[in-house]
C-alpha cells in the first residue's frame, strides 16, 4: 500500500508553514490563505484550516533502513525526542516489526515518527537529511470504540486491505497493510504510544494505492 496524499486539519497554519519549511527543511507550498502543501517524498501532506479546534494526528514516515541513529541525531537540534520508557530510549525497537523509530511532535502537535523498516531494500550511504524522508508510510485511524471492530472490518473490505503480517491484530490495536503503507486503528481515547495523549477523532482525508488501485478515505 502506498500513500499518495494525507489531508488534515489544523488551527495552527502559520506554525506548520514554519515548522515544516525552516526545523525540517522539507518543500512547502501555500495552497491557499488556508492551506498548505508539505512535499515529504512521494507523498503529498496537506493542512487545512480546521473547522474544529485543535486538531491532533499520529503519522509515521519511512526513512531509509540503515539511518535511524542519524534520524536522531539530525532530529536532536530542532526538535526535543519523546523518550520511551519501555526501551529506557528515545529509540524504540520494535523487534517483531524488523523496524526503528524515534517519535516527536510538529508545532501544532501532532505525533510524528520517523521509522526505520530493516525488510525495505532502501539502504544509502548518503549521509542523513530531509531529502531522505521517502514517505508518509503510517497513518492513525479513529474509531469510536463501541464501533471499532465493525468499522475495522468495513474497512478491510471496502478497500481490499488486509492485516499487517507483522503484527496480529489486538484488541484495542490494528495495523493494516504492509511495510510501504499501514493504517494504525485504535479506539477513541486509546493513548497515542508512546505517548500520554489519547486518540482523538478529526476529519482527513487519505488517497492511496493498493492493489494496483487508487483508493480515497475520508473519515
Amino acid at each position: 500500500m502506498e500513500i499518495k496524499q494525507l489531508i488534515l486539519q489544523t488551527s495552527a497554519i502559520k506554525k506548520l508553514t514554519e515548522f515544516y519549511s525552516i526545523v525540517m527543511e522539507l518543500p512547502v507550498a501555500l495552497q491557499s490563505d488556508t492551506g498548505i502543501m508539505v512535499r515529504i517524498g512521494s507523498t503529498e501532506l496537506v493542512f487545512q484550516q480546521a473547522g474544529t479546534a485543535d486538531p491532533f494526528y499520529h503519522f509515521a514516515i519511512n526513512i531509509p533502513a540503515n539511518k535511524i541513529e542519524e534520524a536522531k541525531a539530525w532530529l536532536s537540534g530542532r526538535v526535543d525526542l519523546t523518550w520511551i520508557e519501555d526501551y529506557k530510549s528515545d529509540i524504540a525497537d520494535f523487534v517483531n516489526w524488523h523496524a526503528k523509530s524515534v517519535y516527536f511532535f510538529d508545532s501544532a502537535g501532532n505525533i510524528l515518527e520517523l521509522i526505520a523498516r530493516f525488510d525495505l531494500d532502501n539502504k544509502t550511504d548518503d549521509p542523513f537529511s530531509s531529502a531522505q524522508f521517502l514517505s508518509i508510510s503510517e497513518v492513525g485511524l479513529v474509531f469510536k470504540e463501541d464501533e471499532f471492530n465493525e468499522r475495522t472490518e468495513i474497512l478491510l473490505q471496502q478497500y481490499q486491505l488486509s492485516y499487517f503480517d507483522k503484527q496480529p491484530p489486538l484488541p484495542h490495536f490494528r495495523a493494516v497493510g504492509d511495510d510501504e503503507g499501514l493504517f494504525i486503528i485504535v479506539p477513541e481515547n486509546r493513548n497515542w504510544y508512546p505517548t500520554d495523549k489519547p486518540s482523538g477523532i478529526f476529519p482527513m482525508e487519505v488517497m492511496f494505492e493498493n492493489k494496483g488501485r487508487r483508493w480515497e478515505l475520508k473519515v
